[in-house]
């Protein structure tokens, strides 16, 4: 699935040449689970994935199963339904997280995914009967993947997402952890404090205006953790001038600060801002 960073550039992209060759299918491929054809499979009727909604505990879940027509639709359409009934019920998920979890399910090829929503929206539980996870603390660690080349025609694969979803909650008090489910596979569990009264007092996003370049700069800066003008400027494709004088701007507006040797990385404001601009 395309990143919001990626949605921001695809304007960029749109006028490049691409092949209409399909990938070749790798040995890395087929250890993977994937198909041997040029479209992953998606799962559909029996195996779409499904949202349990409780209500209450003692009630039976509201269960929402998804289908879409290819894997980024459905990838998309699962995290915007998650979010938005977390929401309903009170949660205060932050939308980045349920999307890397559900962008980190292409590991598992989507086999019997289940998403649980619990404690008013403030507990996610995203389960699977994939390979599993081995390494259970390897995999909060950045730059650690198991992304297949064919996996990264979807999503990022670099090894960042979880690091990054563990990081905010951690911002925002909360947990995330990751289980064996039953038989085989992962549990990942998403756990906010159970009252709003819990957390810690937030500031509200600070009420600026930028412009779809600064927007640029922050997104690239939240998947990177940190990042020089010359690394940024390479990245986007600007000037390093130019990006030098954007960073001093939002520096300025106190949305990063300098992480040392040049860097630059997001303050808290930042990430409030990004978070209800996403």
């Amino acid at each position: 699935m395309e990143s919001f960073l990626d949605r921001l550039l695809a304007d960029q992209r749109a006028a490049a040449p691409r092949s209409s060759a399909p990938p070749a299918t790798t040995a890395e491929d087929a250890d993977a689970g994937l198909p041997p054809d040029d479209a992953v499979a998606v799962p559909s009727g029996l195996e779409a994935p499904r949202i349990a909604i409780y209500d209450t505990l003692t009630s039976p879940p509201r269960v929402i199963a998804v289908e879409e027509e290819d894997l980024p639709a459905l990838i998309a359409s699962l995290a915007e339904k998650t979010y938005r009934h977390c929401r309903e019920q009170g949660g205060q998920v932050p939308y980045s997280v349920i999307q890397e979890l559900i962008e980190n399910l292409l590991h598992a090829c989507f086999r019997d995914v289940v998403i649980t929503i619990l404690d008013n929206g403030q507990t996610v539980r995203i389960s699977d009967h994939g390979p599993g996870v081995d390494d259970k603390d390897r995999v909060f660690l950045p730059g650690f993947t198991t992304a297949t080349a064919r996996q990264r025609e979807i999503i990022r694969g670099v090894g960042s997402g979880l690091p990054l979803a563990r990081e905010s909650l951690q911002f925002l008090r909360g947990i995330l952890t990751v289980e064996d489910n039953l038989g085989s596979g992962t549990v990942f569990t998403i756990k906010m404090p159970s009252s709003p009264e819990a957390q810690p007092a937030q500031e509200p996003a600070p009420d600026v205006r930028l412009t779809t370049r600064q927007i640029k700069v922050l997104v690239l800066l939240m998947e990177l953790g940190s990042a020089g003008p010359t690394a940024i400027a390479r990245e986007l494709g600007f000037s390093a001038a130019t990006v030098y004088r954007e960073l001093v701007v939002l520096q300025d507006m106190g949305l990063i600060h300098s992480s040392g040797d040049g860097k630059r990385a997001l303050r808290e404001e930042g990430l409030r801002l990004l978070d209800s601009i996403l």
